[in-house]
C-alpha cells in the first residue's frame, strides 16, 4: 500500500479501541474484589472499544475508504455501542454502592433503545442495494440526514441522564456518614470515582454539543471546521479519560488485593491485640456495668442496618456511626459479647453467607458473589473463616446441604 491508511487521529481511536478491550479482557480474569462491578466495567470499556471504532471507521480520512472498498456493510456495524455505554457505567456505579446488587430481568429495559436503534438502522441504511449505501457513505448524504442525527441526539443526550444518576449515586455514598441496607459508604479514598464520572459527563456533554450543532446545520449552514475541531479534540479528550480510568482501576485492583492479603493478617494480629486488651481493661473494669444502651444500638446497626454488609465498615466508623466513643464501643464488643470487634463482624456475615447458601444452594450462584454480597472483601479470609466454623468448605457445605435435603424428601415421595 503506497499511501498512509491512518493519521495521528486515527491511530489515537485505534489504540483507544484496543486499550479498551485488552483492559476489559485483564478485568474478567481478575474478578478479586468485586466480580459483578468488574464485569460491567469490562462491558462499558467494551462498549467504548467498539464506539473508537465506529468513529474510525466513519471518519478516518484515508481509513473509512479502505473500509469501504471492503464493504459498506461494516460502516454503522458497531453504532449501537453508543446506547450501552451509559446505562453500563450506571449499572457499575449501582454495583459499587448498593449492598448485595444484582442484575435482574427489568433491567434490561435498559438495552431497549439499542435495540430499537438496530431496527432503525436495519431498514433505513442496510436495506438498500450496495450501491446506493456506498454512495451515502461517500457523500456523508445518510451521516448528516435528519432521522440519523434524531438517534444520535437521543443517543448522546441519554448519556448525559445516566452520567447524571451514576454521579448521585456516588456522591451519596461518598457523603453518607453510615451505611444503610440500600447504600454503602464509599471511603474517602474512593473520591476519585466521583471525580472521574465529573470528566466523563464534561466529555459526553462536549459530544453532545457537537451533534446538536450537527442538528442545527439542519436548519442553517455551519462551517464544517467547527465539526472537525470539536469532533477530533474529543477523541484526545476520551483517550485521555480512559487511560485515567484504566490506571486508576488498576490501581485500585492491585491495592485492594494487597489489602485484601493484609486484611487477613490484620485479622488476626488485631484479635490477638484485642484480646490482650479485654483482659487488661477487665481487671478494671469488672465491676462497671456494661451500658446497654450501647448494646442495643449496636446490635440494632448489625440486625436492622445490616452494616456489616459494607466491606469498608470499621470500628473507628461504626463508633461515629452510633455516636459511641471508640473505645467505649471496643469495649462493649469484648466485654458483652466476648469477642473483639473483627470477630463480631465476621460473625454475622459468616452467618448470612450460610444462610444464602442454604437458601440458594439449588440456584448454582457463584460463592464468590454469595460472600462479597455478606460483606467480605477476601476470599481468603472467607474461606478461612467458614472452615473454621463448620469444619468444610462452602462448596462442600452446599453440596452436603443439598444431599442432605434430597434425603428429607425421599420419605415424603415414597
Amino acid at each position: 500500500m503506497d499511501k498512509t491508511l491512518f493519521n495521528l487521529h486515527d491511530l489515537v481511536l485505534l489504540l483507544l479501541a484496543f486499550e479498551c478491550l485488552a483492559f476489559s479482557a485483564f478485568l474478567m480474569i481478575s474478578k478479586k474484589v468485586n466480580p459483578l462491578g468488574h464485569i460491567l466495567l469490562a462491558a462499558f470499556l467494551v462498549a467504548h472499544g467498539l464506539i473508537a471504532l465506529h468513529e474510525l471507521i466513519l471518519w478516518g480520512s484515508a481509513f473509512r475508504h479502505w473500509v469501504l472498498s471492503l464493504s459498506p456493510n461494516i460502516f454503522f456495524s458497531f453504532n449501537f455501542a453508543y446506547f450501552l455505554d451509559g446505562p453500563l457505567l450506571f449499572l457499575f456505579c449501582c454495583s459499587l454502592v448498593k449492598p448485595g446488587f444484582a442484575l435482574q430481568r427489568k433491567q434490561l429495559l435498559h438495552l431497549l433503545p439499542a435495540v430499537i436503534f438496530l431496527f432503525y438502522i436495519s431498514s433505513a441504511y442496510y436495506a438498500q442495494t450496495p450501491a446506493e449505501k456506498a454512495e451515502q457513505i461517500t457523500s456523508y448524504e445518510f451521516t448528516y440526514s435528519w432521522h440519523y442525527l434524531l438517534f444520535d441526539a437521543m443517543a448522546k443526550l441519554s448519556r448525559i441522564v445516566y452520567l447524571l444518576l451514576a454521579l448521585k449515586l456516588v456522591s451519596g455514598a461518598l457523603k453518607a456518614t453510615s451505611a444503610t441496607a440500600d447504600r454503602v459508604q464509599l471511603p474517602p479514598e474512593k473520591t476519585w470515582i466521583k471525580y472521574l464520572l465529573g470528566a466523563f459527563f464534561m466529555v459526553i456533554a462536549w459530544e453532545a454539543l457537537l451533534t446538536l450543532i450537527k442538528v442545527y446545520g439542519l436548519f442553517s449552514p455551519v462551517n464544517v471546521r467547527i465539526f472537525e475541531i470539536l469532533g477530533i479534540s474529543d477523541y484526545y479528550f476520551l483517550f485521555a479519560l480512559i487511560n485515567m480510568l484504566i490506571f486508576l482501576t488498576f490501581k485500585d485492583i492491585t491495592l485492594g488485593s494487597v489489602q485484601a492479603a493484609q486484611t487477613s493478617d490484620n485479622h488476626a494480629a488485631s484479635q490477638f491485640q484485642a484480646a490482650s486488651e479485654a483482659g487488661q481493661k477487665a481487671e478494671i473494669k469488672a465491676k462497671e456495668p456494661v451500658n446497654m444502651d450501647y448494646v442495643r444500638s449496636i446490635e440494632k446497626a448489625m440486625t436492622e442496618d445490616n452494616i456489616y454488609r459494607n466491606p469498608n465498615i470499621s470500628l473507628e466508623r461504626l463508633a461515629e456511626q452510633l455516636s459511641i466513643p471508640v473505645k467505649d464501643l471496643s469495649s462493649t464488643i469484648n466485654r458483652h459479647f466476648q469477642v473483639n470487634f473483627y470477630e463480631y463482624l465476621n460473625g454475622y456475615r459468616i452467618n448470612e453467607a450460610r444462610q444464602t447458601l442454604e437458601r440458594e444452594a439449588a440456584s448454582k450462584r457463584s460463592i464468590t458473589d454469595i460472600f462479597y454480597e455478606a460483606g467480605f472483601n477476601s476470599k481468603s479470609v472467607y474461606n478461612t473463616l467458614f472452615k473454621k466454623q463448620f469444619n468444610t468448605t462452602p462448596s462442600q457445605y452446599r453440596k452436603q446441604f443439598l444431599a442432605q435435603k434430597a434425603e428429607a424428601k425421599k420419605p415424603t415421595e415414597k
